[in-house]
């Protein structure tokens, strides 16, 4: 009997110490994520207010290197915070509307080179520096909690899930949509002046609107029986497109097909997503079904990032000569993580496919063209553009080496025919 009440004794101990450790370790991890997310989110405070001065840098220059440079900080800057937003505990309507602002602003900034008329951007990024400074004034408070300690991440999840949060995210965020419907409206294919040039040469058969919409059945058979309106794009649009927009009992959304050729340019379907969760390679393989269903056969995968509820996935052209991926022809899509069904998809680039010449391949000792601790981890060939705009054959590196203890990452392009360094870029 003093047996078993000994054991008994030792096993409740035992279970105490064993419970007391876990929770040590769950108040321990609760910190280290606090801490990790308040350095995030501080982080892209900090940035926010660089892409704000960035934007406005670039209102001081005509078409000039200044103003060249000053845009690729405004791209550079969106895309380094739509990072950190994507990582984030956040409202997902917030965080969807803001990555989408954050795309269009860099984008624009990116490629507005292409643009006919340079007054179209000073008004564009007017408006936009405007809102910009709005929406960096209310993340400030609505980030407060978290970064100056006063919730940990347990406390800040429950009052960002609770039925009375401290901050109306889901306001915040469609703020945020109404500022990208203006400074960038929704139907990009409209607006877009940079993908006007370009689709405007496109000299492929015309379709009728009634065609259009059996591509769009053929596509996505599980919404288009509910269209609810086509228009066409408005008189004098460089380029013709149908505009359909379709609503069923869970989606509303929209997608725009070219009239000459019957391309999709876009397509956007919202939609609340449900708890289920596929996992990555099983959405990543309905995105390729969709692809190869849809047509887009000279595509390889190239990224993908995640949120809450979507995956968001990048295909590129691959040319078949050299078996070069080509950059500027991409497909964007995202799939929704609980059935796998396509949410957007924007294949703009991919329609204005680049004109590619053949060019020498030499081949380069990387051992005498970089440092001894520099080590090659990947070697692919890519059609990238230069600073004169013009696609070049390039190595597509990713090189590593060892710096202070920490491995840094780079993304180095080379010119075959040159070995003019065309891009060194850090990667996190």
């Amino acid at each position: 009997m003093k047996k078993i009440i000994f054991l008994l004794a030792y096993a409740v101990a035992v279970l105490g110490v064993f419970s007391f450790t876990k929770v040590t370790e769950n108040e321990n991890l609760s910190l280290a994520l606090s801490t990790q997310y308040a350095k995030k989110m501080s982080d892209a405070s900090e940035k926010l207010e660089e892409l704000d001065t960035a934007v406005k840098k670039t209102l001081l220059f005509n078409d000039s290197d200044g103003s060249r440079k000053a845009r690729e900080d405004v791209w550079r800057l969106s895309s380094d915070i739509k990072s950190s937003v994507s990582s984030l505990p956040f409202d997902n309507s917030f965080s969807t509307s803001w990555m989408n602002y954050l795309g269009r602003l860099g984008n624009y900034a990116k490629e507005a080179d292409r643009l006919s008329n340079p007054q179209e951007y000073y008004e564009v990024m007017s408006k936009a520096s405007n809102n910009l400074r709005v929406m960096a004034d209310e993340w400030q408070i609505a980030t407060a909690g978290l970064m100056d300690g006063k919730y940990n991440i347990n406390e800040w999840t429950e009052r960002l899930d609770g039925t009375s949060p401290d901050y109306d995210w889901s306001n915040m965020g469609n703020t945020v949509k109404k500022y990208t419907e203006s400074d960038f409206p929704l139907t990009a294919s409209e607006s877009d002046a940079m993908k006007k040039k370009e689709l405007k040469d496109l000299d492929d058969a015309k379709v009728t609107k009634d065609q259009a919409i059996e591509r769009f059945k053929k596509l996505f058979p599980e919404v288009s029986n509910e269209v609810i309106g086509v228009e066409m794009s408005k008189p004098g649009s460089p380029y013709p497109f149908f505009h359909i927009r379709f609503a069923t009992n869970e989606s509303v959304g929209y997608i725009d097909i070219t009239e000459k050729g019957g391309h999709v340019l876009s397509y956007l379907s919202e939609r609340s997503v449900g708890n289920t969760n596929l996992s990555f390679e099983e959405v990543k393989e309905k995105a390729e079904d969709f692809l190869e269903r849809a047509g887009y056969k000279d595509l390889v995968y190239e990224e993908s990032r995640e949120n809450s509820n979507a995956y968001h996935f990048v295909y590129v052209r691959q040319e078949p000569f050299y078996k070069a991926k080509v950059f500027s022809d991409t497909i964007h899509l995202k799939l929704s993580k609980d059935t796998g069904d396509v949410l957007g998809l924007d294949a703009a680039e991919y329609i204005r496919k680049e004109t590619l010449a053949r060019q020498q391949v030499n081949k380069i000792d990387w051992k005498d063209f970089f440092h001894d601790d520099v080590k090659i981890m990947k070697d692919e060939l890519a059609y990238v553009e230069n600073d004169e705009k013009k696609q070049r054959l390039a190595y597509y590196l990713t090189a590593i080496r060892d710096e202070n203890g920490h491995t840094g990452t780079y993304r180095i392009v080379v010119d075959t025919e040159t070995a003019e360094v065309i891009k060194t870029e850090r990667l996190e």
